[in-house]
């Protein structure tokens, strides 16, 4: 099985399509920022002659899964988690599925994956709520717990987890010119320490800065990946 975690999207579906019809991938697993913007779907120009294509995503014999982070449509996603709060959610378009914050896939080697989306906007004041901003995007602890409750029903092991930002230990670990402190003090990356502490992982994968980085730190083999068109490595192929 052909495996490949992705960072940030941000609703480039045509480069994604391009992507997916080169590599043929059977399963995408994506960390955030996907570009889930619904509201905006046929209204905004992206080119001269384009518009925003909410639903142009093709992914053929791909699934996708991924998880929100902080440049979506939180008011639309958290009105979806009500009627399947354990996701996964597909979206109106086949074969692309949401994962809820706390959700858990289980891949048909046995390997649980923890999927833990959402993170904080540093330029919030910047943006509009409910237009290009959602006060959603910070998780809770109820997402925590709805975590744990995942876990445990998974039989208590966590072996990756997928999430938009990482946390702290990892996070330390970038280059100090890309990471501002407020980031650091995000409290998506307190609650992201504590299923560290928790659940162990053996792997760890997240989006969010726009650059590539990797380490080992309490026994989990970490990455930061960048995003799509942002340069350096967006996407790794796992085993």
């Amino acid at each position: 099985m052909k495996i490949i975690i992705m960072g940030d999207i941000h609703a480039d579906f045509g480069s994604l399509n391009q992507f997916l019809n080169k590599k043929k991938p059977d399963i995408v697993l994506q960390c955030g920022d996907f570009g889930w913007w619904p509201h905006r779907h046929g209204t905004e120009k992206i080119t001269r002659n384009r518009r925003f294509d909410q639903y142009s995503i093709k992914p053929q014999s791909t699934k996708i899964y991924w998880c929100d982070g902080n440049h979506e449509n939180h008011d639309d996603l958290q009105e979806r988690v009500k009627a399947a709060p354990d996701g996964p959610i597909e979206i109106p378009v086949p074969g692309c599925f949401y994962m809820p914050k706390g959700s858990i896939l289980t891949l048909d080697d046995g390997r649980n994956i923890l999927f833990f989306g959402g993170a904080m906007s540093t330029d919030k004041e910047g943006r509009v709520e409910g237009d290009d901003w959602w006060a959603g995007e910070v998780p809770t602890k109820t997402d925590l717990e709805h975590a744990r409750a995942q876990v445990l029903a998974h039989g208590g092991r966590v072996d990756m987890v997928i999430s938009h930002t990482g946390p702290l230990a990892f996070l330390q670990q970038l280059p100090k010119n890309k990471i501002d402190h407020d980031r650091l003090m995000d409290p998506t990356v307190a609650l992201l320490d504590i299923i560290l502490g928790e659940f162990h992982p053996k792997q760890w994968f997240f989006g969010h800065f726009h650059l590539h980085a990797k380490g080992v730190d309490h026994g989990c083999a970490w990455q930061c990946l960048s995003g799509e068109g942002l340069g350096g490595k967006w996407w790794v192929e796992v085993g």
